[in-house]
């Protein structure tokens, strides 16, 4: 009996500009992870100093200066580690999202939620004028990528991409 031709794969499914411009969004947003993260180390650091001062004054206990130094540098460090494993996280869902992987979709949507949740939880308490503004922009730029990941284009591309071919 002779074999069966080989099933031509399915070309793949062209990306909309819908998704091109969702993944620019995530991408300036989480520039803005970056630099937020590296403008709180800069310039964060005295205030957490104070604030770990005032915490053990307030608790009656004494910690050397250079122990609540030494506090104020682990947590940054523990801070920092973090924000690298959740920027790696963040940019793999946000390639997979690009190539049409409707599970990184839908992940970015949770945690893209649970983000804009929170800055504006965070904004209920005031705070400096640029912290306000940068997160303004963030929950613009999460929202507005959410929303163009699940337009007409984006979700027929996510539908089509997820098919076995």
């Amino acid at each position: 009996m002779p074999a069966a031709p080989p099933v031509p794969e399915a070309p793949p499914v062209p990306r909309p500009k819908s998704v091109d411009t969702a993944f620019s969004l995530w991408m300036a947003n989480a520039g803005l992870n970056v630099l937020g993260f590296v403008v709180s180390i800069i310039f964060g650091r005295d205030a957490m100093r104070a604030a770990a001062r005032t915490s053990l004054e307030q608790s009656h206990q004494s910690l050397a200066a250079e122990n609540i130094d030494k506090v104020v540098s682990a947590a940054l460090i523990l801070s920092g580690v973090f924000t690298v494993i959740f920027f790696g996280l963040y940019l793999l869902f946000a390639f997979k999202m690009r190539a049409g992987r409707n599970w990184a979709r839908i992940t970015l949507t949770v945690l893209g939620g649970i983000g804009i949740v929170m800055s504006l939880v965070s904004l209920r308490g005031g705070g400096a004028g640029i912290v306000v503004v940068l997160t303004i922009v963030q929950v613009l730029l999460i929202g507005g990528a959410i929303v163009f990941m699940f337009v007409r284009d984006s979700a027929g591309y996510f539908t089509a991409s997820n098919r076995p071919r």
